[in-house]
């Protein structure tokens, strides 16, 4: 036969045979996916699998994404396709739980009118064009959960987001929050009492928390903790007795959670002494550690003592009215982004955090738990004692005794991990003729029997989850919040994201133990960082020569209206040919100096242009190019076995 024929015939069946692959695999390998990215990052985390893996009732997902306007915004439409992967790959892995509908809103139709029913947030396109990128999650009971937008900035915890939204809608009653403290936070406190200015005002933390949890307020002197509790929240709690500390540690002890805020240092506690509500003066503690719990749980905090902040301290005013200079108050914090832990999603996306006096929190040596940081002060910080501040706010004292310790110290953290009790022999014993003596004698049968049915843990069921705070002051309105009066009546206004910061910590730990676990992870858009290098340090040098420019403009404006001053005291308008070549010489030197900043940016853009080209040949060109010579080298071995064979006498 023709060999020619026979070449045709074998790249024909060749052609027919790598299109039938390409069939046959978009047909039934449509969800193989391989990850080969660094992070793993298509890739679902075992915490969110096993979420996906205990839905008993199914979960309906609407993802509504503006492709057709995202094309013209091009960084959207590339992390609206991340989104949509990610998605797509919880409805697979749920089994048929998960039903998901993907929903281009174009404007002015039906689809678009159901986003903003849902209330998904509008970003304007066009002046009548809105671009709609969020997803509802509704479940048998119509319960829903909505993510207005998916923001770009937050894609670290996309997967956290999706997992929660299905988690919350696979478990919809709200959780339980039970407060213990010692502040006069008038949690208890009906709003309408209120309304009908009977009672005290809540403190406005109270009502930002119930928006998402159901808040029950428990009193420091009681002795129980109600089994319907889900998280504690412990703020400045004061004296507790031994048997309420038995019941937080063993709560933590089942498997509990706690957001806990002790206080070295409570200005607030010291300032509001009296209550509200009563003409006898409340005596709250100005200080609060729960030493024996904390140290059980891997923390120690020191006690009466507060963390000084040179870079971080807030600027008051300072003296009388009519005399008042700014000074830096040292025990009043401001904490921004850069002393924030992003990785962890309590602190991610939060504006500034005020706290006031807060002391140091550090980890207990030997301790079986794990401490991570969440607020760090920055290296020029001190520990002070709290006599400097007991008697009265005074910056000029601060300062005056301020020195750096070149050492950040950690003021806000979430602890995790297997922890002993603080109670390792069990219940504390009441003492012989007691008020708890006599009342352990009377307990009822029903006490009895809670008892019995919760033994004593002398080891943590599993890891526990709490989040410490090292200040209680910074939940009092004046630290975050602003009232003011709008339209005739009294609305508070943020200025920190102190109350959002508590909320993220209940919503943290309101999750499962796997929603727990999930953490930050990286980006599916990856710097390069040589190429980021090389910017950088031809910036510097763009910037200094900018620098030099600037001050050669300056000199140059300065020696001309010097010379310009000179020809008005001669009496004549004319300038003399020295001047005139002076003033030529600066404007050529201004040339020269603005050519070489152009060369400066020139070499810039041209080493990046030359690192992007070798980039691309690497990716684009070398891989081929080296496939393409082995398969050269392997055709010339074959060709010259056979000419060797070919060669040799037959017998």
């Amino acid at each position: 036969m023709n060999r020619g024929l026979l070449t045709s015939a074998g790249l024909l069946l060749g052609l027919v045979l790598v299109v039938s692959l390409n069939v046959l695999a978009s047909n039934t390998l449509s969800t193989a996916r391989l990850d080969l990215t660094d992070d793993k990052l298509f890739t679902l985390s075992e915490g969110s699998r096993r979420v996906l893996g205990d839905l008993e009732e199914p979960v309906t997902l609407r993802f509504y994404f503006s492709k057709s306007l995202a094309n013209a915004v091009p960084q959207v439409m590339r992390y609206g396709e991340r989104v949509r992967e990610m998605i797509e790959e919880y409805a697979t892995v749920a089994g048929g739980m998960i039903r998901l509908e993907i929903i281009d809103p174009v404007p002015f139709t039906d689809d678009e009118d159901d986003a903003v029913r849902n209330g998904l947030q509008a970003f304007p396109v066009t002046a009548t064009d809105n671009l709609y990128f969020g997803l509802v999650g509704t479940n048998a009971v119509d319960d829903r959960e909505v993510i207005k937008f998916f923001n770009e900035d937050k894609e670290s915890f996309l997967e956290y987001e999706l997992t929660r939204l299905v988690y919350n809608l696979s478990a919809p009653k709200k959780p339980v929050v039970g407060l213990i403290t010692a502040h006069r936070m008038n949690a208890d406190v009906s709003p309408m009492m209120q309304v009908g200015g009977q009672g005290p005002q809540q403190w406005a933390i109270v009502p930002l928390i119930r928006q998402t949890f159901e808040l029950d307020q428990i009193y420091p002197e009681a002795e129980t903790i109600p089994d319907n509790i889900d998280i504690l929240l412990i703020a400045h709690p004061g004296e507790l007795s031994q048997k309420m500390l038995y019941e937080i540690d063993q709560f933590v002890m089942r498997g509990g959670r706690a957001v806990v805020a002790v206080d070295p240092f409570s200005e607030v506690a010291l300032a509001f002494r009296q209550s509200p509500t009563a003409m006898s003066v409340v005596e709250v503690p100005d200080h609060s550690s729960l030493p024996n719990l904390l140290a059980a749980w891997g923390v120690k905090i020191e006690d009466e003592a507060f963390v000084g902040d040179w870079q971080l301290a807030r600027q008051v005013n300072v003296g009388i009215p009519g005399k008042t200079k700014i000074m830096r108050y040292l025990s009043w914090l401001a904490f921004q982004e850069d002393r924030f832990n992003l990785d962890d999603v309590i602190m991610n996306g939060l504006g500034p955090v005020n706290m006031a006096s807060t002391g140091a929190i550090a980890a207990v040596d030997g301790a079986g738990t794990k401490l991570e940081p969440l607020i760090t002060t920055s290296p020029e910080s001190m520990i002070f004692d709290a006599k400097f501040i007991r008697v009265g706010p005074n910056p000029e004292v601060l300062l005056k005794n301020f020195k750096a310790d070149d050492k950040s110290y950690i003021v806000a953290a979430r602890v995790s991990g297997k922890a002993k009790s603080a109670f390792p022999d069990g219940p504390p014993k009441p003492q012989e003729g007691s008020e708890a003596g006599k009342a352990e004698k009377a307990e009822p049968a029903a006490e009895k029997d809670r008892a019995e049915t919760r033994p004593h843990l002398a080891e943590s069921a599993r890891d526990i989850a709490v989040v410490v705070f090292a200040d209680s002051d910074f939940l009092f309105d004046q630290f975050w919040v602003r009232q003011q009066n709008f339209l005739g009546e009294d609305v508070f206004v943020a200025t920190a994201a102190n109350a959002d910061m508590v909320v993220n910590a209940l919503d943290n730990l309101a999750g499962s133990e796997d929603l727990i676990g999930l953490r930050g992870r990286g980006r599916s858009e990856r710097r390069f960082e040589v190429m980021s290098e090389i910017r950088r340090e031809a910036e510097k040098a763009y910037l200094t020569r900018e620098e030099q420019l600037a001050e050669k403009l300056k000199e140059t404006q300065q020696r001309l209206n010097e010379l310009q001053s000179s020809a008005s005291a001669g009496g004549g308008a004319l300038l003399s040919k020295a001047q005139e070549e002076e003033i030529a010489k600066a404007r050529q030197e201004i040339v020269d100096t603005r050519r070489a900043l152009r060369d400066v940016q020139h070499d810039l853009n041209k080493d990046i242009d030359r690192l992007e080209t070798q980039i691309k040949f690497a990716n684009i060109g070398l891989i081929p190019l080296l496939i393409g010579v082995v398969a050269l080298v392997l055709a010339l071995a074959r060709y010259r076995r056979r000419r060797v064979s070919a060669q040799r006498p037959r017998d």
